[in-house]
């Protein structure tokens, strides 16, 4: 594997399992569903974020990255509310 291969492997670990995978944990235990559809919209889009990087577009990298941290923010906001 190259370094872009490499580096997209990581973000599909570390950013849409660890991260993501805990805010849908923590909204399923709490029984809050609108938490849990923006953590999986957030996953859904971080997912495409590793496609980004193996095919070397950083702005669409960018934008997908932006829009993942506002399902992220979405689901805080709707578990702290």
């Amino acid at each position: 594997m190259d370094r872009y291969e490499t580096f997209a492997t990581w973000i599909f670990i570390v950013f849409g399992a660890l991260i993501i995978g805990g805010l849908m944990a923590f909204a399923i235990s709490t029984g809050d569903k609108p938490a849990f559809i923006f953590a999986l919209a957030a996953a859904c889009s971080a997912f495409f974020l590793g496609f980004a990087v193996i095919f070397d577009r950083p702005r669409l990298y960018g934008l997908i990255l932006f829009v993942s941290f506002v399902l992220i923010a979405g689901s805080v906001t709707t578990i702290v509310t």
